[in-house]
């Protein structure tokens, strides 16, 4: 039988400042983004366009079930209403590679489409409260 890529993914929630340890259970789609920005450094003169690698910016976007009786959906919405950060770590797998950092939720839609459930759609972006962004 073949594996399902993707299949063991995990993304934990928790208190800024620590290392999230709350496994999420309803979320789907979840995308984690990395990009690196870019600096010119072409010198005078040069024949070629020369760049260098510097900052990475990462996003997280994913889906929630509409759910009263969730805490990570709870968590979240408090998050939002408070401006406050939350700690989320996400892997490829339990013990995988991904990034652990405190995040703000950047994005909190809710869809209503009569013909489906009710979905929450979340993006959320590192920021420095009291530790930095880590690649696990």
């Amino acid at each position: 039988m073949a594996n399902l890529i993707g299949l063991d993914a995990r993304l934990y929630r928790g208190v800024a400042g620590a290392t999230a340890s709350t496994l999420m259970s309803n979320v789907r789609k979840v995308k984690l983004s990395r990009e690196k920005a870019k600096a010119d450094i072409s010198r005078r003169g040069s024949r070629w366009k020369l760049t260098r690698t510097t900052t990475i910016a990462a996003s997280v976007e994913f889906e929630m079930l509409a759910d009263d009786a969730d805490a990570d959906l709870a968590a979240i919405r408090a998050a939002w209403e408070g401006n406050t950060p939350l700690a989320f770590k996400v892997v490829d797998k339990e013990n995988g590679h991904g990034v652990d950092a405190d995040w703000e939720i950047t994005k909190f839609d809710r869809n209503e489409d009569e013909e489906k459930e009710e979905v929450y759609s979340v993006s959320i972006e590192p920021t420095y409260v009291t530790r930095y962004p880590v690649e696990v």
